[in-house]
């Protein structure tokens, strides 16, 4: 049997390093959406998506952050995240993000998309009406 030629084993690491990438964002995939509670139908998320150079998302930002990292409504924990799909794009996986800024409520297995006002009063207000 011959000894493998400098190109077969550069195929061969070639092809290692891509199956190890393929596991590696898999991995990273299964482990984002578990953390996200897509797996946990009782897990509540309020996530608002927007982009750094968005002059809405500017203005809506410090309203949202106002939110802090949880809320209770109605006895029930909604963790609150602000996610830039531009720079964190695995969080963003499997959201319909037309346009910036994209806010959304995951309660359970049920999506809403927020179209109200972006103060922090309004915030609460949806919350409290579509938390259940």
């Amino acid at each position: 049997m011959a000894s493998p030629t400098p190109v077969e084993i550069a195929l061969y690491v070639g092809i290692l390093l891509v199956l190890v990438w393929v596991a590696y964002r898999l991995y990273l995939s299964f482990s984002v959406k578990k953390e996200e509670g897509f797996d946990n139908q009782n897990t509540r998320t309020f996530t608002m998506y927007y982009a750094d150079w968005c002059g809405h998302c500017q203005t809506a930002k410090p309203e949202f952050a106002k939110l802090g990292s949880t809320q209770t409504i109605s006895g029930k924990v909604v963790n609150i995240k602000m996610v830039n799909p531009e720079t964190q794009p695995e969080m963003a996986t499997g959201v319909n993000i037309r346009g910036f800024p994209t806010i959304v409520l995951k309660n359970g297995d049920q999506v809403v998309e927020y179209s109200g006002q972006r103060t922090q009063d309004a915030f609460l207000s949806f919350l409290q009406e579509n938390v259940k």
